[in-house]
Formats: C-alpha cells, sequence, structure tokens
C-alpha cells in the first residue's frame, strides 16, 4: 500500500469541532475588522450573518450562524474605548 492511498486518522467529531471553531474565529476576525473600519455593531451583524447565509445557501444553515450577534457583541464589547 503506498501512502497517498492511506487515509487520514482524523476523527469525524474533532474535524466537525475544529471546522466550527474555524468558523467562529473567521466571524470574530471580521467583526474586528468591521468595527477599526467605523461600521456599528448592528450593520456588522447584518452584514456577517449575510455572509453566512451566503456561503452556506446551497447546504442545511450550520450551527455557527446563531451565534453571530453574540461573537459580534464579544468583539464589540471587548474593544471598547
Amino acid at each position: 500500500m503506498f501512502i497517498w492511498e492511506e487515509k487520514p486518522k482524523t476523527g469525524f467529531k474533532r474535524a466537525s469541532e475544529q471546522r466550527h471553531a474555524m468558523y467562529k474565529k473567521e466571524i470574530e476576525d471580521r467583526a474586528g475588522l468591521l468595527l477599526r473600519l467605523g461600521y456599528k455593531a448592528r450593520d456588522v451583524k447584518a452584514r456577517l450573518k449575510k455572509s453566512v447565509d451566503w456561503d452556506f445557501d446551497l447546504q442545511k444553515t450550520p450551527d455557527h450562524a446563531s451565534e453571530v450577534d453574540r461573537i459580534v457583541d464579544d468583539v464589540f464589547k471587548r474593544n471598547q474605548k
């Protein structure tokens, strides 16, 4: 057997958790960028919700879609002056 024929030994649950964490981190990063560009929290929430809807248009709604408001609120609270 060749190395490239072997399947990676990652568990589905662990991969799913890593993917979920990656999506949450991406939302945090985008929210931080939009905050620094001067957008208001409600505008950032609307924009990021539309972005998630667009990304998963042909799939079922992902778990992180319901967390956009909380993530944006956390980012704005951390960065208040």
